[in-house]
């Protein structure tokens, strides 16, 4: 048994003001390191759960024995077996000793403790015994970290209920022109453009393909539903338009609803990234590119692109401001076209609004701190914090960014 001291004392402040789902309030509160947190077996732990058919399933548990009335936050493990040897932690957060297990994410547990991972390797089976257990936690308090008894629902059926990459097709020249029909689904399973793993349900589409000498002109399609229902390329009618690289391997343009082709005649063959943004309705052809679909990524976020809010609702802006962690080592990196005078910013794990806890900078406090360069180059600290990076003389141009987030550095590399 631990006394808080004065740091512990203060956060627990914040929380014993909430109702606990049992026992009385305590006006000199003592941290107990928990032994004991009892997961109540269901009623309906022995009867049909069809995971399809319901929103959620029900738990219920006694708060563990803090001491105190504490405001505990609790989550939800699914195993197949009972002893938790292999076993999936559901994202959601709960508050209440009342949960109610959202289905969805229970079936998206269960397929991935089976292994199946896309819906061709996904087998229908009857309802089968699903383990739960659940944490308790104060806070980040370790010594309040609590795991409760395993309890068995028996015949749980679940479903295919991962989400997956959503994707379209090239179709043109590259692949021969073989129709878009679902009798030739296998022939373009290597012509699909996808959605990033990282942003399921973004409608960002992108692929690497190689594209041989003359034979860059092609369109897309959202679907094998023959030539002309699902449809979408440079223009309306079924003609292809000429378009050209700019002087970086670069082309940016429209697509719309039709069967026009882009094509480029003096395409000289080569790899090329294909990138389809159906919201914003842009295509975007980068000769070279290599494929990011899969990689993790975090943004820039500062003068160079506007100083656009980090939100969801900004997503499609940020398209052009994200760094890949290519190797899955922690290494984000991405080269950016700065201009002068816009030598200001800091980065963003996700898009949480900029006081969403995400930022990653030159210092906690929200100020810009100047640097200077050694022959082209800066190492520095990034800390969690709004600080940004700041160049007052930058004349304008390429620079290479590395950040680690691993070890909270950061490397420029002028270009």
């Amino acid at each position: 048994m631990k006394k808080f001291n004065n740091i512990l004392f203060g956060i627990l402040g914040l929380v014993l003001a909430v109702v606990s789902c049992d026992g009385p309030e305590t006006e000199n509160p003592v941290l107990q390191s928990p032994t004991q947190f009892v997961l109540n077996t269901p009623a309906f732990a022995n009867q049909y759960v069809d995971l399809q058919s319901t929103e959620g399933v029900n738990l219920t548990c006694s708060q563990p024995n803090y001491g105190f009335a504490a405001a505990a936050s609790y989550f939800a493990q699914v195993s197949l077996d009972k002893s938790f040897a292999d076993f999936i932690e559901i994202d959601e957060v709960y508050s209440s000793c009342d949960m109610d297990v959202n289905a969805e994410a229970i079936a998206q547990a269960i397929c991935k403790l089976r292994g199946v991972t896309s819906e061709d390797d996904y087998t229908d089976e009857p309802a089968r015994p699903v383990y739960f257990r659940l944490r308790s936690q104060i806070l980040d308090l370790e010594n309040t970290d609590i795991l409760s008894n395993v309890v068995c629902l028996e015949k749980v059926k679940g479903y295919f209920a991962l989400k997956l990459p959503g994707y379209i097709y090239l179709v043109g020249a590259p692949e021969g022109w073989n129709g878009p029909t679902e009798g030739n689904k296998e022939h373009y399973n290597e012509w699909r453009l996808f959605e990033s793993s990282e942003a399921i349900g973004s409608k960002i589409y992108s692929g690497v393909f190689d594209i041989p000498a003359g034979s860059f002109m092609f369109r897309f399609y959202t679907a094998l539903t023959g030539w002309d229902a699902d449809s979408y390329g440079i223009q309306v009618d079924d003609n292809p338009m000429d378009i050209e690289l700019d002087a970086d391997g670069v082309y940016s343009g429209d697509i719309v609803k039709g069967k026009g082709s882009y094509n480029i005649p003096t395409w000289m063959g080569g790899s090329v990234k294909i990138t389809v943004n159906m919201n914003t309705m842009k295509v975007k052809f980068e000769a070279g590119g290599v494929d990011v679909s899969n990689k993790k990524f975090i943004y820039l976020v500062g003068a160079p692109e506007g100083w656009a809010g980090p939100s969801e609702d900004n997503a499609d802006h940020y398209e052009d401001w994200k760094l890949y962690d290519m190797a899955d080592d922690g290494n984000y990196t991405g080269t950016f076209n700065i201009p002068e005078g816009k030598f200001q910013f800091r980065f963003y794990k996700k898009l949480t609004g900029w006081d969403g806890g995400d930022s990653f900078g030159s210092q906690v406090d929200d100020a810009g701190v100047e640097f200077t360069w050694s022959d082209g180059i800066f190492g520095g600290v990034a800390v969690d914090g709004k600080g940004s990076w700041l160049d007052n003389s930058w004349a304008g141009g390429k620079v290479a960014i590395t950040v680690n987030i691993n070890n909270g550095t950061v490397l420029f590399e002028q270009k």
